[in-house]
């Protein structure tokens, strides 16, 4: 569990820290900044722990639907989890790109 979240946690300080300096490259207005880095914060850091610290609901939901015979490896659910954390990082940086760009918070 610690391990996914710290990983998770890289992962989504590198998407924050990847919208920022992108901000600051494009000369974005500071409120606008602010906002974007602040989703992408929000999104990848924040939804990243979330899962990885909820991994025994995951494991839960995980073997519902499954033959109670089949068990998930402990490999499959840490699995699982490090890829949750990257799906949210990669939806909140492209949401910022698409949205920065031609969403109705474009930078004029």
């Amino acid at each position: 569990m610690l391990v996914t979240a710290l990983l998770n946690l890289t992962v989504g300080l590198l998407a924050t820290i990847l919208v920022f300096t992108d901000t600051l490259r494009r000369d974005l207005p500071p409120r606008t900044q602010v906002g974007w880095i602040g989703f992408v914060a929000a999104v990848s850091i924040g939804g990243s722990l979330t899962v990885a610290l909820a991994d025994d609901v995951l494991f839960r939901l995980w073997t519902a639907g499954s033959d109670p015979v089949i068990a998930v490896t402990p490999l499959q659910l840490l699995t699982g989890i490090v890829i949750a954390g990257l799906a949210l990082s990669t939806l909140a940086v492209l949401t910022y790109g698409v949205g920065s760009r031609y969403g109705p918070l474009a930078a004029a």
